[in-house]
């Protein structure tokens, strides 16, 4: 039995199956595949940029903020130096001699202006 089986095999070399062909791959140079190093550089740079951007408006927020408050203070220092030149008039005009000499026309004393001292 085997001799006849062995028969019915006929052997073509022309006509052999080749065995699996490879499939040629075809590059497309428009797409290239992202491998893991890649997609995992991007998403690191997306998330540092996402996190530099959220500090670049908070800051300048903050800046903002700060420059309101500053013009603030400035006002306010501003109100404090009129009132301070105003109360240094005031002073001046309160201990002029001629204002000093005239008090004391009207009490009836005498002013003797070498003993008048003035501090500031």
């Amino acid at each position: 039995m085997a001799d006849s089986l062995a028969r019915k095999i006929e052997f073509n070399p022309n006509n052999q199956e080749e065995p699996q062909k490879r499939k040629r791959q075809v590059l497309d140079h428009r797409h290239v595949a992202w491998n893991w190093l890649e997609r995992t550089l991007l998403a690191v740079g997306t998330l540092i940029t996402i996190g530099l951007m959220t500090m670049l408006v908070s800051s300048s927020i903050s800046a903002t903020s700060a420059q309101h408050e500053l013009t603030s203070v400035q006002r306010a220092v501003a109100k404090k130096q009129s009132q301070v030149s105003d109360l240094h008039q005031e002073l001046g005009e309160l201990t002029s001699s001629a204002r000093l000499n005239k008090i004391a026309k009207d009490k009836g004393l005498a002013l003797i202006e070498k003993n008048i001292r003035t501090i500031h």
